[in-house]
């Protein structure tokens, strides 16, 4: 475990921009939105209504994850709402606990706001959320990070 606080993105504006830049560098280019389109949707982060980002923070308050709230991450199911999104560590920040704090605590964020049931899509790590609850319920086949992935829920 390491030493790092969670904070909502609203409170710490400073990494509006290294957010949106891991978002476009992991999912977003691939599916044709811009870096500056991904720096406007992370600087409407709220506290206390959707979309909601968390992010982790050193004491030094070096950004090392995050994690958000968004009414919709699946275009192909635009029905489905609301969505766990963008869980991202950095590589050297991986295996410490990081991710797994993030994801408590979105889940504590959703029941605090009254949501019922989360969603998420995951082309990469379906084994990881069904051993912490989610349940794979349809594969999808889009484009880009929607490419063979993994449609989940849980019920909070």
């Amino acid at each position: 475990m390491t030493d790092t606080s969670i904070h909502y993105l609203a409170d710490k504006p400073a990494h509006i921009h290294t957010c949106a830049l891991w978002e476009h560098q992991e999912w977003g280019r691939h599916g044709g939105k811009t870096l500056e389109q991904a720096v406007a949707c992370y600087a409407h982060s709220n506290r206390h209504a959707l979309p909601l980002t968390l992010v982790a923070c050193t004491p030094a308050d070096e950004v090392v994850g995050m994690v958000s709230l968004w009414d919709s991450d699946c275009p192909l199911r635009p029905d489905l709402t609301p969505w766990a999104a963008s869980l991202y560590v950095p590589p050297d920040w991986r295996g410490r606990g990081v991710g797994s704090r993030l994801f408590i605590r979105i889940h504590h964020e959703a029941r605090r706001l009254g949501i019922a049931r989360l969603y998420l899509m995951t082309q990469h790590s379906e084994a990881v959320y069904a051993a912490q609850g989610w349940r794979t319920f349809e594969r999808i086949d889009g484009p880009g990070a929607m490419r063979d992935a993994a449609l989940m829920h849980v019920d909070l």
